[in-house]
């Protein structure tokens, strides 16, 4: 447990005055999340850069490496940044008591988590596998990804979660299984501390911000251990809370993130694209929006021309995929009825989050028209893959669309609790700052 709360602070110490200077506003819960999701992906660049030029990795390299960044970044951020003023918003016993339940659920997941090795097929065939022999490698392998099927180990997924797997591994001194558990919970943690950030910030009432946490909790808490899906949601779910609010820079780099964890990333950033432009602004202000999420395509960019260097293979671009969606499209019914079949997850929860959206549609309609629409494209997105797909609809439908409607149901479920709970001040409450204009630098 003690190296994966070291990388976990590594993480916060690196992250912390990262996102500072991309969000000069940001304070209080909002920052530690932020910082260590920044952070997780600072330290995964650590290990990209080399293991894309072929150099070998080092416990001292990467210290050394950490402890430089780490000082640089505190020194600019004390010299750049501002002073922020903190919000004197009083905890009553009701805000207490949810804050209670939420580290007694959050203790109870670190538990699940990691009382064994992640059993997760995927784990064992793909993220864990790829963490593993990069780490007895010392670099990325890409003779070992050349040669790997792409329907088990999944080459071509981006490798932040697998680095981060290695960087713990780097600080132990060997390899342990059960670090990937306490992973998914820190990216749980960081999702929950990001929504509470932006729930007190708009709602001023900590009492609602610790209920709009709890609300979270449990989609944040995935039950997949050591593969993509935690860490995907953190970083997703957070880049669009920050996107909604004008935070350009930070919510894009959130974005890019996300897209250097799984490869549906790279459907988000294309959604939040479309979103952009399909909002009621003038030209010039939806040209400068797009613009602004320069970061959300550079960050994933690197591992995309490497992978395409060393040519290795994607499942759903594979083969011919104009014959499979036009195969598909002549008969709908079989995906249809691989979707008659599949899990959503948690239905009690879908039903109270139907139930959510209907009593604040008026709301959700004025106010998160944004959101709504990146999560409907993505959703469609996601759809459209599947008449791609190489694979059996029903087996591919069965195992993975459970985890991709995962992915858009926290973003989801964070505004419509605010939805609810916002008063009728006639805008967020977050509005009394000014907000970032698109593609400034904080």
């Amino acid at each position: 447990m003690i190296p994966e709360l070291a990388w976990a602070a590594v993480a916060i110490a690196l992250g912390m005055p990262a996102a500072r200077l991309l969000d000069r506003q940001i304070r209080g819960t909002e920052w530690i999340g932020q910082g260590l999701l920044a952070g997780t992906g600072l330290i995964a660049a650590i290990l990209l850069v080399p293991g894309i030029l072929g150099v070998h990795w080092s416990r001292t390299l990467f210290f050394a490496t950490t402890v430089i960044l780490g000082i640089a970044g505190w020194i600019v951020e004390r010299r750049q940044s501002r002073p922020v003023a903190g919000i004197a918003i009083p905890a009553h016993s009701a805000a207490w008591l949810l804050y209670a339940i939420i580290l007694i659920t959050l203790a109870g997941y670190a538990s699940y988590a990691t009382v064994a090795p992640p059993p997760e097929f995927d784990y064992l065939a793909d993220w864990g596998a790829k963490g593993r022999v990069f780490f007895e490698s010392r670099t990325i392998d890409w003779a070992f990804l050349e040669r790997a099927s792409y329907r088990a180990t999944h080459p071509d997924y981006p490798p932040l979660l697998p680095l981060s797997f290695d960087a713990i591994a780097l600080i132990r001194g060997g390899w342990d299984d059960r670090a990937a558990g306490v992973v998914n919970v820190l990216f749980a943690v960081a999702l929950v501390l990001v929504v509470h950030g932006v729930a007190l910030d708009e709602l001023r009432d900590r009492t609602k911000a610790a209920l709009v946490a709890l609300a979270v909790l449990p989609f944040a808490a995935v039950p997949w251990i050591g593969i993509g899906e935690g860490p995907f949601i953190a970083f997703a779910t957070s880049a669009l809370l920050l996107l909604r609010r004008g935070r350009w820079t930070a919510g894009a780099c959130l974005l890019g993130l996300a897209a250097a964890t799984k490869n549906e990333g790279l459907a988000l950033i294309a959604a939040v694209a479309i979103a952009t432009v399909a909002m009621p602004n003038d030209s010039r202000t939806r040209t400068a929006r797009l613009f602004a999420l320069w970061p959300a395509v550079a960050i994933p960019l690197p591992w995309l021309i490497a992978r395409a260097a060393h040519r290795l293979p994607t499942d759903v671009i594979a083969g011919n995929i104009a014959l499979r969606i036009a195969a598909h499209l002549r008969n709908p019914q079989a995906l249809a009825a691989a979707f008659s079949i599949a899990s959503l997850g948690k239905p009690l929860l879908w039903v109270a989050l139907t139930i959510g959206v209907v009593m604040g549609a008026r709301r959700l309609v004025q106010r998160e028209r944004f959101v709504l629409l990146a999560i409907a494209i993505q959703c469609a997105l996601y759809v459209g893959a599947y008449l791609a797909s190489p694979h059996d609809l029903v087996w591919h439908v069965r195992w993975s669309w459970e985890r991709l409607v995962a992915h858009l149901t926290p973003a989801l479920t964070t505004v419509v609790m605010l939805a609810l709970l916002r008063e009728d001040d006639g805008g967020m409450s977050d509005a009394r700052r000014e907000p970032e204009k698109p593609g400034s630098p904080g």
